[in-house]
Formats: C-alpha cells, sequence, structure tokens
C-alpha cells in the first residue's frame, strides 16, 4: 500500500476528514526533503502541499500526485487551508498536537473554519516500505565502513576530537549527507558516560574506547556503536579488567538478537539482554533501554524496554544495544541496526564484534 493510500485509511478508521501534518519527521515522506517548514494536509480525495518560494521548484521535481500550494505575502497557511476546507468540505481535521505548541495549537483553533483534534502519526511509521528499507540499509552500509576505516585510524595520542572528525568525514565522503547525530568517542574512563560525546581527552595505548554514530542518508538514519581496545605496549586486550565485561555485553546483545522474530512483545528481547547482564551481577550498571526502532529521527518507537508489550511485525527496524558502564571505570556498548523478517531478523552491519584492536589491519 502507497503512502498515501495507508494515510487515506487511517483518516476513515480515525473518523477524520483530514490530517494536518507539519512536523519535519512526518513531511519528508511526502516533500522528498527534509525541512521544518511548509505542510502536508491529506483529506480523503486529493493530497496538498503548502511551501514558500524556497522550496516550491525543488518539491515540485520530486513528486507527483499531489497538490502544490505557493505560500506567499498574500497567501498564508490559514486561507489556503481554509479555501480547502470549504472546497472539499473538511468538517473534521486531526492535527500533530505532540508536535505543535500549545500556542500554535490554540491559534489554529481561533482561525481555521473546522473542527481540530489531536492525533499522533508516528505509529504508522513503524513498518517500514521497500524503499524506506533498502535506503536504511545504505545508511548502515556507510556507517559499517566508516567504522573499519577508523578502527585502523584510531592510535594512541589522538584526541577524542580527531576521531570524531575523521569518521563524520569519512561518512560524507562514502555518500552520507551528515551524521544522523553528534557522535559518541568515549575513551578509557569516559566510557562509562552512555552519551560521552567526543571530548578533547587524550586515547591512550591500553584503553576501551567506544563509538556511537550514524550516517543520514537520503533523510534515513543508521546508528552503530562498537567498542575497541587500543592496541599498543600497556597490557594486552585479556588482562584488561574491562575484558570480561566486554564479552558479557557481546553474549547479552547475540540473546536479544536472537529472541527477534514477528509476533514477539518488544520487552521480551529487552529481558533477553537483560537477563544477561543480571546474571553478571552488573544489572544495576545497565541503566537504558535494549533498543529503539529508527528510521527519519535516530530514536523512534518501538523500543526494546521493559514495559513496552508492541509486537514486532516484518518491515520494523530497530537498534540492539546492551551496555555495562563502570563509573571510574570505564564501559562497553555494543549496537546493530535488525531487520525484522518473516522469520527472525537480519543484522545489517558486518563489522565483527568480537574485540577488536584499533590501529591494525
Amino acid at each position: 500500500m502507497t503512502l498515501l493510500a495507508t494515510l487515506k485509511s487511517w483518516l476513515q478508521e480515525q473518523k477524520l476528514d483530514a490530517v494536518l501534518i507539519s512536523s519535519r519527521q512526518n513531511k519528508q515522506p511526502h516533500l522528498g526533503i527534509s525541512t521544518a517548514s511548509g505542510y502536508v494536509l491529506v483529506t480523503r480525495q486529493h493530497a496538498h502541499i503548502l511551501v514558500d518560494s524556497r522550496y516550491y521548484a525543488d518539491i515540485a521535481g520530486r513528486v507527483q500526485g499531489y497538490q502544490l500550494h505557493l505560500l506567499d505575502a498574500t497567501h498564508s497557511m490559514t486561507s489556503i487551508i481554509n479555501h480547502l476546507i470549504k472546497e472539499e468540505g473538511l468538517r473534521r481535521i486531526g492535527f500533530e498536537g505532540d508536535q505543535v505548541s500549545w500556542q500554535t495549537g490554540n491559534q489554529w483553533r481561533e482561525t481555521l473554519n473546522t473542527e481540530l483534534c489531536s492525533i499522533t502519526l508516528d505509529g504508522l511509521r513503524q513498518i517500514k516500505t521497500a524503499d524506506e528499507i533498502q535506503t536504511i540499509k545504505v545508511a548502515c552500509r556507510i556507517a559499517d565502513q566508516a567504522c573499519e576505516h577508523i578502527r585502523r585510524f584510531i592510535e594512541p595520542g589522538m584526541r577524542e576530537r580527531e576521531v570524531a572528525a575523521e569518521l563524520e568525514w569519512k561518512m560524507k565522503q562514502l555518500g552520507a549527507e551528515k551524521a544522523s547525530f553528534d557522535t559518541i568517542v568515549a575513551s578509557g574512563t569516559r566510557g562509562a558516560l552512555p552519551h560521552g560525546k567526543a571530548s578533547e581527552k587524550i586515547i591512550e595505548s591500553g584503553e576501551f574506547v567506544t563509538l556511537d554514530f550514524g550516517a543520514q542518508y537520503q533523510g534515513y538514519c543508521s546508528d552503530m556503536t562498537r567498542t575497541f581496545f587500543v592496541a599498543g605496549k600497556a597490557l594486552q586486550p585479556e588482562q584488561h579488567p574491562l575484558f570480561d565485561i566486554y564479552q558479557t555485553v557481546l553474549e547479552s546483545q547475540l540473546a536479544a538478537i536472537a529472541a527477534v522474530r514477528p509476533g514477539v512483545p518488544c520487552q521480551v528481547v529487552d529481558n533477553a539482554a537483560r537477563s544477561v547482564i543480571n546474571a553478571s551481577g552488573h544489572g544495576h550498571h545497565f541503566g537504558h533501554n535494549t533498543g529503539h526502532a529508527i528510521g527519519i529521527e535516530v530514536h523512534e518507537n518501538p523500543r526494546f524496554s521493559p514495559s513496552d508489550t508492541t509486537l514486532l511485525k516484518p518491515g520494523m527496524l530497530l537498534t540492539v544495544e546492551p551496555g555495562i558502564y563502570l563509573p571510574g571505570e570505564g564501559g562497553v556498548r555494543i549496537e546493530d541496526v535488525i531487520l525484522v523478517t518473516e522469520t527472525g531478523c537480519e543484522v545489517l552491519y558486518s563489522m565483527p564484534k568480537t574485540l577488536l584492536l584499533t590501529g591494525v589491519a
């Protein structure tokens, strides 16, 4: 089913005449570009895009099946939509109440000549189309190749920010538009910070270093984490206090991936990962969810969390990323993006997850 067909069917289910879309993430599949500007109005009969002159020509060359309306000094969003409300007899329109400010929502209620009700559209993005899946696979492949490059690039004496800059540049060379989010490079004791963004810290021989990063490709995101051992003369990986922690996190991640298949509640996958870490005595050192859906946004729903009862379905894409974080010592996280298939799942990265050394082939 096409995007518009899905939306129009959803309108009937919700007993709505139309839906007004204003959030960047929910407009993007309609516009073909990512922008905070403009609006999409989908009715049971038609689909409309309202944009100003900065985007009009670009969008006109990308989309079919939509009526384009130019926003300018004499044609405001309110005047255009009120015209469409009258022309198509739109008595009840849904808007993204979870994305629109209180002030804007009240203004629309006062100026649009129809009944407005708050709705959420994010659930419609849970199952990806074949084209979306292919695009995200490319984003994952870019991250995968960049990760292998950066593993060989890292050497003792480099600053974390230097590693992040090289990694992001490599992803762009491979076709990424930009990084999906601020790159995390957390070495040594900073590995205990789950969101330890790259700093001025110097990476030292004999440390563990966690890299969490992603590539944005054609508006869709990847998300990947690997924890490496910084090669040098200080000590061997097996001698490091975090070596056993690494093996536990890897076992946890593999257990979670093995639990993924259609019909399984998300909380069951989370429990598969959490049970391994709890059994190791480090349950209190694993404080975040096991994973999250991914697509236009890095973090989407559903989540691999203890409370998420959403049933997995083919076409969903989620991360699996357990971790253990020891304050003052360091931490380990391993993350893949997986695609839920008809019989199980497909891991979208090829880089090995056994503990790898940096700076070596």
